[in-house]
C-alpha cells in the first residue's frame, strides 16, 4: 500500500544542545527555504545554530537531516540507539504455554489479521517496545511506549519495500521515536508519522490493535497464540522497570511543557 503523505510545510529548524541522558534542549531562531534547506537568521549571534545534526545526534546515523517536520530541540535523548532492542525474530507459544507465565488480568496487546490472532504481553513489550512480525501474511510492527502506555501496530511494507524498525533512543513529548533500518528515517510512534529523514511527512498505515487482559484474549481467541519469553534477550520479564512513573507525584520523563 503506497504511503500517505501529509501535505504541510516543514517547520523551521531550531538549534539543539544535547547535554546528557536527561538532556535539556535549547535552540535559536532559524528559517527554512521551503525545500528542506535551512538558513540561520544571524549566525554570528548564535554559532551553536550552525552545528551539524550528525554532531548533535551521533555519527552512527545515516539519516537525511535536511528533511524534517519538527524542530530538532523537541527530540531528547533517553537511551542510546537500539539500547532498548526490538524483537526481530519473535517466537510464539500456545494459549496453554501462555498460561504458564501470564495471569488472567495481565495486559496484552491483541492483534488479529486474516484469522491469525496474536497476543503481545506488556511484560515483554515494556522491555523491547517494538516487535517486527508477520501476522496473517501481513508484515507489521507492533509498538508500545511505556512512558505513554500507547500500543499501536502498523503495516511495514509499502512501495514494494519491507521495512523493519528499531528504537532511536530519542523521545519527543515523552513518546517513543522509532526509526526504520532501510532509510534511517525517524518516526513518531504515537502518530505513525515520519518526522526526520528521507520519508518525512509519510504516514504509516495503522493496523487495529488494543490492550486487553490475557483472560479476555484467550476467551475471544481460544486458538490464538502469544509472544513467548524466548526473545533471545535476558530481561526481567514480569518486573516493572518504570516503578512509580505513573504516580500523581511524578513528572513525564524528558518532557518540556
Amino acid at each position: 500500500m503506497p504511503p500517505r503523505t501529509r501535505r504541510r510545510p516543514l517547520i523551521v529548524v531550531a538549534a539543539l544542545a544535547v547535554l546528557s541522558i536527561v538532556a535539556v534542549a535549547c535552540g535559536s531562531a532559524a528559517s527554512g527555504t521551503g525545500d528542506g534547506d535551512t538558513t540561520i537568521d544571524d549566525p554570528s549571534a548564535d554559532p551553536v545554530a550552525t552545528v551539524d545534526p550528525v554532531l548533535l545526534f551521533g555519527p552512527e546515523w545515516q539519516t537525511d537531516f535536511s528533511k524534517h517536520s519538527v524542530e530538532f530541540d523537541e527530540l531528547l535523548r533517553g537511551q542510546v540507539r537500539d539500547g532498548i532492542p526490538a524483537i526481530d525474530n519473535p517466537q510464539f507459544t500456545s494459549i496453554a504455554g501462555g498460561n504458564e507465565f501470564l495471569a488472567e488480568q495481565e495486559p496484552v496487546i491483541a492483534l488479529e489479521l486474516n484469522g491469525d490472532a496474536r497476543a503481545y504481553p506488556i511484560q515483554i513489550l515494556i522491555w523491547h517496545e517494538i516487535v517486527n512480525d508477520v501476522v496473517g501474511g501481513v508484515p507489521v510492527t507492533v509498538t508500545f511506549c511505556p512512558l505513554c502506555n500507547s500500543a499501536i501496530a502498523f503495516e511495514r511494507e509499502f512501495n514494494g519495500t519491507l521495512f523493519d524498525f528499531g528504537t532511536s533512543g530519542l523521545l519527543r513529548n515523552s513518546d517513543l521515536v522509532m526509526y526504520d533500518r532501510q532509510t534511517e528515517t525517524w518516526w513518531q510512534q504515537f502518530t505513525g508519522e515520519a518526522i526526520v529523514g528521507e520519508l518525512t511527512g509519510t504516514l504509516l498505515e495503522v493496523v487495529p490493535a488494543s490492550i486487553v487482559s490475557w483472560g479476555d484474549f484467550k476467551e475471544t481467541h481460544p486458538d490464538g497464540q502469544t509472544l513467548s519469553l524466548d526473545t533471545g534477550f535476558a530481561r526481567s520479564y514480569g518486573s516493572n522497570p518504570y516503578v512509580g512513573y505513573d504516580t500523581t507525584e511524578s513528572r513525564p520523563f524528558l518532557f518540556d511543557g
